[in-house]
């Protein structure tokens, strides 16, 4: 313990004096809380339109209650009244639209994952529901594909860079300075000494490491649970794990006992090789194996389909439909207007989920074989893993869509008990709905 401690007091004194170095540190540091910053103000824009947007539909309902309680001896008030009451409004624009949000995960800020490549709410009424969920705000797809600048990615892109500054030279700077015969006269074997100032060096990058997750945590005000004690303890152990993933590949390179510009060049390739190269090469060979199917092609069919809907008989229509929902036909309407257009949404929004069952098929296909070689890209796998601890990978995005179709079918049955049955809303029904909001 003596002989580390003096080791350590020692090469405290080395690094201090290293201007590069402490240049460094700050960059990453600077880096990691601007990183927290940033994820913390997407996180807050993220939910300011959630909650804009769940205010918009209280509100535009309470006004729809208030219509339903108009006194409809005023002529002014009939048209309002009918609106309210009716399960098809006042006409086919004008659907009332139910917000659905994916609520933000504790730890989000930390590692956005997905949330910023889709959508965080869908409006959507009783219509299809395939052409809606295609419907989205424009974002900048160059930011799209580079992705955001947030916490997981300074741990996974930028400590390796450090790990680097601060290992390519333990061995060789000793032999360049000419001090490398005075450590081996020293009681202590060179490995020893070695080893000493390799942990002491790491544990600089575990104590930054541990710094910036702290401060993630203060700057997004994360709840001190359980769950979340948890995750952060998962999130540690990750961080920490790979830094000293890349201080064995360090220690591989310095084993070497090569000059220090030769090992700052080959620990720099290892990590455009881990972190750049292979991720592509195996974007390219999964995409030549089995390339990604293109989502235009489901939404152009789709259009495809609602067109020939629109261009059959009412009677076609509504035959189709009946023969998939019995329990609607009960008057063996085939004419009406409201049950025709109703019946047409419901119709393709079956043929389009076929559509996106084949497409998620081959979604699903393509990642499994991926995850199969995600092992070759350790940073890949490791932010992969840090999405997931926070929910905010791509199961966290299937487990809210799923929801939005259950909650979206809910309504349908809802809605079209009412039009097929040729029944208005009461107050009751529709406090139910509001209810559901």
């Amino acid at each position: 313990m003596k002989t580390f401690i003096h080791i350590i007091f020692f090469e405290w004194k080395i690094l201090i004096r290293s201007n590069v170095l402490k240049a460094l540190v700050f960059v990453v540091l600077a880096s990691g809380i601007y990183a927290i910053y940033y994820g913390n103000s997407e996180i807050k824009k993220q939910e300011e339109r959630i909650k804009h947007v769940e205010s918009y539909e209280k509100k535009e309902f309470d006004k729809i209650l208030q219509w339903a309680r108009l006194d409809t001896v005023i002529e002014g008030n009939k048209e309002k009244y009918q609106q309210a009451i009716s399960p098809t409004g006042s006409g086919w624009n004008k659907h009332f639209t139910y917000y659905f949000s994916h609520k933000t995960p504790p730890l989000a800020g930390l590692c956005l994952g997905q949330r910023d490549l889709f959508p965080v709410y869908y409006g959507i009424n009783i219509t299809d529901l395939t052409r809606q969920l295609n419907t989205g705000e424009l974002v900048n797809p160059t930011k799209l594909l580079s992705g955001n600048f947030d916490l997981s990615y300074v741990f996974v892109f930028l400590f390796p860079l450090l790990i680097i500054a601060l290992f390519y030279n333990l061995y060789s700077s000793e032999k360049e300075t000419g001090t490398l015969s005075l450590l081996q006269s020293q009681s202590a074997s060179l490995n020893k000494i070695l080893i000493n100032k390799g942990i002491f060096r790491l544990l600089i990058v575990w104590s930054l490491a541990v710094i910036l997750l702290m401060i993630g945590v203060i700057a997004q005000n994360i709840s001190i649970d359980v769950s979340n004690i948890k995750m952060l303890i998962k999130w540690i152990v990750i961080v920490l794990g790979y830094c000293l993933f890349w201080v064995v590949i360090m220690s591989i390179i310095i084993r070497l006992r090569k000059e220090s510009a030769l090992n700052a060049m080959l620990g720099v390739s290892v990590w455009l090789v881990f972190t750049l190269v292979v991720p592509a090469l195996l974007n390219l060979l999964l995409f030549q194996a089995d390339s990604l199917p293109d989502r235009s092609e489901v939404i152009h069919t789709v259009r495809n389909l609602n067109d020939k809907n629109w261009e059959s008989p009412k009677s076609f229509v509504l035959n189709k439909f009946y023969k998939d929902y019995p329990q609607y036909n009960k008057q063996n309407d085939t004419l009406d207007f409201d049950k025709w257009y109703y019946a047409s949404f419901t119709l393709l929004d079956k043929e389009a989920n076929k559509l996106k069952v084949q497409f998620d098929k081959q979604v699903n296909e393509r990642n499994m074989l991926m995850n199969k070689w995600k092992w070759l890209s350790p940073a890949a796998m490791v932010h992969g893993e840090l999405s997931k601890i926070s929910n905010t990978d791509r199961e966290s995005q299937l487990n809210f869509l799923q929801k939005v179709h259950a909650n979206h079918k809910e309504l349908q049955k809802i809605y079209h008990d009412r039009i097929f049955n040729k029944k208005k809303f009461s107050i009751e029904d529709l406090e139910m709905l509001k209810r559901k909001l």
